[in-house]
């Protein structure tokens, strides 16, 4: 799922720098997307199993006329252990903003907020973590945030096994 958020945020990061000037001469511009897609990733690629991620990434995007941008993004994921069925399935909602213009970008809300087939709350990470968007380098992130771990090191302990 992070690797599609970054993906997604270079990417509009990428298009809004085309349509900056458009935008800014409209009281506000407004738009939704959706984007979804499974990733595979075999065993020794990111887990020492084989693991599926099948996510909807989901999101309002709204640039001011001073040409700050806001995204609240919702992303919904099924991770799953292919070697032994388990699955965790996730919801996170969180916000987006950039000025154009600058790669810098601030996120805050809810990173992961994983739960186990019978519902039960596994991991919850939230604050607010500030990345430079070229680079993807963090800059500053509250502890909470999950920043400081990659995707690899949280979601594969929790389906049950180990980083590759």
């Amino acid at each position: 799922m992070r690797r599609a958020i970054l993906a997604a945020c270079v990417a509009g990061a990428a298009v809004l720098a085309l349509t900056a000037g458009s935008a800014r001469a409209d009281p506000a511009f407004h738009a939704t997307f959706s984007e979804s897609g499974t990733v595979l990733s075999p065993a020794g690629t990111l887990c020492d199993f084989n693991e599926q991620e099948t996510f909807t990434v989901s999101g309002i995007e709204t640039i001011a006329p001073n040409g700050l941008d806001v995204i609240a993004w919702t992303n919904d994921a099924t991770h799953t252990n292919l070697d032994t069925g388990y699955t965790l399935t996730e919801v996170d909602h969180f916000h987006s903003t950039q000025q154009l213009g600058t790669s810098t970008i601030m996120q805050a809300g809810v990173f992961w907020h994983l739960r186990d087939p019978s519902g039960k709350i596994v991991r919850v990470k939230a604050g607010e973590a500030i990345f430079n968007g070229s680079t993807g380098e963090f800059i500053k992130f509250t502890p909470n945030t999950g920043a400081d771990q990659g995707f690899a090191d949280v979601i594969c302990p929790a389906l049950g096994g180990n980083p590759a």
